[in-house]
């Protein structure tokens, strides 16, 4: 029996958590005394691993420090999340109630804690909408690896990858599966062959791919 999946980012495609970010990662570093982060940087490290935000946030620490920071700062986004909810994109529900209903629905963030996607579908009550998930830094693989993780795992005979950012095409590009970009997220002038400007366009692109 054919499967066909749709995998998805979380981070500028399903929902938008820059406030919430803002907000947690500022409170630890005034608890550490240490520099204000800009909303411009935490915009900027959506889509990213760990590493690649530790460093972001904290180029003046060492790795090992800006690591620890950082996870009190998912440790304190997660319960903030999880109490209030992020901004869910507009149509997101319904859209996925059709989609559920001929694919497989997966997410596949770079996210180091499975709880912050947790957060997300707790707090938008989609629990029952995706089939399962993955937090590819808390693995300590890649993206791509994430993605084919699902796809053999659950034996996809066709499948595509949503997300908005030129990591995201990177990734979806190595697990050689088409990308397609919500260019309503955070991700600027990448080109891609396939995109949405809005989620509820997102059906008749899948159709086209699968």
């Amino acid at each position: 029996m054919k499967k066909n999946g749709i995998l998805f980012d979380l981070d500028g495609t399903l929902w938008e958590v820059k406030n919430s970010t803002f907000e947690s990662a500022n409170k630890i570093v005034k608890k550490h005394q240490l520099k204000e982060i800009s909303m411009e940087t935490i915009c900027a490290v959506f889509g990213l691993n760990k590493f690649e935000v530790a460093q972001l946030y904290f180029p003046y620490l060492e790795l090992n420090q800006s690591l620890n920071l950082l996870d009190e700062i998912e440790i304190l986004n997660i319960k903030n999340l999880k109490e209030y909810g992020g901004n869910i994109y507009p149509n997101l529900k319904e859209t996925l109630a059709s989609l559920r209903k001929k694919y497989e629905l997966f997410i596949v963030s770079n996210t180091s804690k499975s709880e912050y996607i947790e957060a997300f579908l707790t707090s938008a009550k989609l629990n029952n909408y995706f089939k399962d998930y993955i937090a590819a830094s808390e693995l300590g693989i890649s993206k791509a690896d994430a993605i084919k993780k699902i796809i053999d795992d659950y034996k996809l005979t066709k499948a595509v990858y949503v997300g908005d950012t030129k990591k995201d095409m990177e990734a979806s590009n190595l697990a050689k599966i088409p990308f397609i970009q919500a260019k309503y997220g955070f991700g600027k002038n990448l080109n891609a062959e396939y995109y949405i400007n809005t989620f509820k366009e997102l059906p008749y692109i899948v159709e086209k791919l699968i």
